[in-house]
């Protein structure tokens, strides 16, 4: 039997094996020619994106407005070759780690598609459930655990408690939006405009949200927005504490109203217990101080918030009992 952990997302995805680990770590993203064929999956197909051969589609087929099913099939078709996921006399289980913009109807096609293209069996597990086993929290005792998931294109809060998810809440607002408000910021206050990576290393080296005695500071390089020349700034992270915070207060208070609502007996055993956060978006410098601070609740992150959801595909994968 061979048994294959996809955490699914609309920036990245991650392919995992009990065995092995996670080994697949990479942009969600397919380059496709005019005729519909894999160019390149991943890292190699994002950079791609924005080349001068017009031939070349490169699609991130869960960041658009409607799934894109056609290059969704054809990056985990090329996953599934890649890896020699389908074996000669061995049955092959999927089980995937689904954001929540993944309705039911999109989860069936999904299953429908794998199914008829060999896959034994596909199983689905909301991202934030994964995300609470990754965790390592013990879901089954009769004290509620919250769990805090904040991802690039997802954020979800929920109460876990005897084996249930007993509440649960999702933001709009999600890691993405430091990206959108750093350029935002470039363009307004510098008239300058970067690539998609230049901001990935800002965010990388300098996001903050906390003033810092000696900020880190690098250069920046963008088009001028007033001439269309190159032009190079030098900024620091204490600029962008302003810049940030606002979306650090924005998630405050989602996650002071979402406790706000619950039982007397949850606010309790949260209270006591923590609220447990993962996801990328929790490496933003400042951002756990600055929760705890404004919810006045304990705030506890993962060892590896980043991949969190993977080490729950893996500790699923471990558990799963062979099906014959």
């Amino acid at each position: 039997m061979i048994r294959i952990g996809i955490d699914l997302g609309a920036d990245k995805i991650r392919v995992v094996t009990a065995e092995e680990g996670v080994i697949f770590d990479e942009a969600c993203a397919v380059a496709l020619d005019q005729k519909g064929n894999v160019l390149a999956i991943g890292n190699e197909a994002k950079e791609l994106q924005g080349g001068v051969d017009e031939a070349i589609s490169v699609i991130f087929p869960l960041a658009l407005p409607k799934i894109d099913f056609y290059a969704l099939h054809a990056l985990l078709e090329q996953l599934i070759y890649d890896f020699k996921m389908f074996k000669m006399f061995k049955k092959t289980i999927f089980l995937f780690s689904y954001p929540t913009a993944l309705n039911h109807k999109d989860r069936d096609e999904l299953k429908d598609h794998l199914l008829e293209f060999g896959a034994y069996r596909v199983y689905f597990d909301q991202e934030i459930w994964v995300a609470a086993i990754g965790a390592q929290l013990n879901l089954f005792i009769p004290v509620s655990s919250c769990v805090l998931n904040i991802g690039s294109s997802n954020c979800d809060i929920a109460v876990f408690s005897r084996g249930e998810m007993t509440r649960q809440s999702q933001n709009k607002v999600a890691g993405r939006h430091i990206d959108l408000l750093i350029q935002k910021w470039l363009r307004q206050s510098f008239r300058l405009q970067v690539s998609d990576s230049v901001v990935e290393q800002i965010k990388i080296q300098l996001g903050q949200t906390i003033v810092q005695k000696n900020p880190r500071s690098m250069i920046v390089e963008g088009l001028d927005l007033k001439n269309q020349q190159l032009r190079s700034i030098q900024i620091d992270e204490n600029m962008l504490v302003p810049v940030l915070m606002p979306l650090c207060e924005h998630w405050a208070n989602w996650i002071y109203q979402f406790l706000k609502g619950l039982h007397r007996d949850e606010q309790e055993d949260i209270l006591m217990r923590g609220l447990i956060c993962c996801g990328g978006t929790m490496l933003l410098k400042g951002l756990k101080e600055n929760l705890q601070k404004l919810i006045s609740c304990p705030v506890y992150v993962t060892d590896d918030p980043l991949n969190t959801v993977a080490q729950g595909l893996e500790t699923l994968l471990s558990r799963m009992e062979s099906i014959s």
